[in-house]
């Protein structure tokens, strides 16, 4: 995928994201997966890191089923997901868009 075909996906993601809150429950959610995942490693609980994903799979569906219904691309499209995600947050904290 280049980058223009990126670009089209983050437009589709981003329309499913316009809520301010469902973007700060997403950003929760990767915070806590994040986390998880170096508290784990710094403690030697290795078997930890397979828990990794479920906070921010769990602020997904919160996020998608309580503030802001009907997006599914997220679970269609998992890695541009991720990548999406990393943009928006970077956006976020950038003031591009809404905190």
């Amino acid at each position: 995928m280049n980058k223009t075909e990126f670009d089209a996906f983050y437009t589709l993601y981003m329309a499913s994201h316009q809520n301010v809150w469902n973007r700060r429950v997403h950003l929760l959610g990767w915070i806590l997966a994040g986390s998880l995942g170096l508290w784990a490693l710094i403690h030697t609980q290795y078997w930890l890191i397979l828990l990794v994903p479920f906070p921010a799979l769990l602020a997904i569906w919160v996020g998608h089923q309580v503030l802001e219904p009907g997006a599914d691309i997220e679970f269609k499209h998992p890695f541009l997901t991720a990548l999406a995600n990393l943009r928006m947050f970077v956006q976020m904290f950038t003031g591009r868009i809404p905190f």
